[in-house]
C-alpha cells in the first residue's frame, strides 16, 4: 500500500543521480552515486516498468473494449473504431490517420492487419454481414414451433435488435452504401441480412396459404427489412425534424409490434382481395 511514494522516489533518486555523475567529474561524487544506483538497482527495472505500464493503461482507457471491459486487441481495436467511422463519415470521409489515432496503432500496423483502406472497409462490411447473421441456434429452433403470427413478432424484433446494438452503426453503414457503394463490398451485409429475408418470405407464404404470389411475398419481405433499417437510423436521431413529427418512437418491443400488426393487416389485405379475385 506504501510503496508507490517510494518507487517514484527511488525512480526519480537514480535519475537525478545518474544526470550529476555525467556533469560532475569528482571522484567521490561518482562513487557514491555508483553505491546509491547500486543500491536502488533492485527498484530501477520495477519501477520503470510500473510507470509505463500506468501510462499504457492511461491510453489504454480510450480504446475500445470487449464485452468484458478487457482492452481489445490491436486488430479487433482497428476494425471496432473503423465500424463507427466508416458508418459516420462514409470511406472517401474517412481517414487512416484517425482511425490509428483512435484505435492506439499505426496506419503501418492497419497496413500490416488489412493491407490497407480498401481491405479494411471489406473488413467493416464482412463484419457488419456477420452480426447481421449471427443468431442463437435455440432461439430459431423456438421460433420454428410458434405460430406465424407469433414468429414473424419475434423475427421483426431481433432484427431489430441486431440493427440497433452499438449506437447502429451497421444501418448507417447499409444506408451509405445505398447511396454511395465503394470497393464492390456491399454484398458482404447483403448477406447477412440474406437470412432474414428468406425467414420472412417464410412466414408470409405460412400467412398467405392462398394466392401467395412469387413477386408480392419478396416484396412484402424486403418492405419489412427497409422499415426496421429506418426506424433503427431514426432512433439514432431523435431531434431530427422527421422523427419530431412522430413525436418520438416507441421502444423496440412496441416499434417491433407495431411494425408486425401492420404487415398481417397488409397480408390479410391481400389474402382477402386475392379469394375475391378467383
Amino acid at each position: 500500500m506504501h510503496e508507490e511514494p517510494n518507487e517514484r522516489l527511488s525512480v526519480f533518486r537514480v535519475f537525478e543521480i545518474s544526470s550529476l555523475s555525467r556533469r560532475v567529474g569528482s571522484k567521490p561524487l561518482l562513487l557514491e552515486a555508483q553505491h546509491l544506483m547500486n543500491f536502488e538497482g533492485r527498484w530501477h527495472g520495477h519501477c520503470v516498468s510500473r510507470l509505463c505500464m500506468r501510462i499504457q493503461q492511461g491510453k489504454e482507457a480510450d480504446w475500445p473494449t470487449s464485452p468484458t471491459a478487457c482492452p481489445l486487441a490491436a486488430r479487433n481495436r482497428v476494425l471496432e473504431v473503423a465500424c463507427e467511422m466508416f458508418a459516420e463519415a462514409g470511406f472517401h470521409g474517412t481517414h487512416f490517420r484517425e482511425i490509428s489515432k483512435r484505435a492506439g496503432t499505426n496506419v503501418a500496423g492497419i497496413c500490416y492487419h488489412f493491407r490497407g483502406k480498401e481491405g479494411l472497409y471489406q473488413a467493416v462490411m464482412m463484419e457488419a454481414g456477420r452480426r447481421l447473421s449471427d443468431r442463437d441456434e435455440d432461439f430459431l429452433a423456438s421460433c420454428a414451433q410458434l405460430p406465424p403470427e407469433q414468429r414473424l413478432l419475434k423475427l421483426v424484433e431481433s432484427l431489430l435488435q441486431r440493427l440497433s446494438a452499438q449506437r447502429a452503426w451497421i444501418p448507417k453503414l447499409l444506408a451509405r452504401e445505398l447511396v454511395d457503394p465503394a470497393c464492390g463490398a456491399h454484398t458482404y451485409v447483403a448477406s447477412g441480412l440474406e437470412r432474414d429475408f428468406v425467414m420472412f418470405q417464410g412466414v408470409m407464404r405460412d400467412l398467405l396459404v392462398t394466392g401467395a404470389s412469387s413477386e408480392t411475398i419478396p416484396l412484402h419481405a424486403l418492405r419489412l427489412i427497409g422499415e426496421c433499417v429506418l426506424y433503427c437510423l431514426a432512433a439514432e436521431n431523435p431531434h431530427h425534424p422527421l422523427v419530431q413529427l412522430a413525436v418520438g418512437l416507441p421502444k423496440r418491443a412496441h416499434l417491433a409490434g407495431f411494425l408486425t400488426e401492420r404487415s398481417l393487416a397488409v397480408l390479410q389485405r391481400e389474402q382477402t382481395f386475392s379469394g375475391n379475385c378467383t
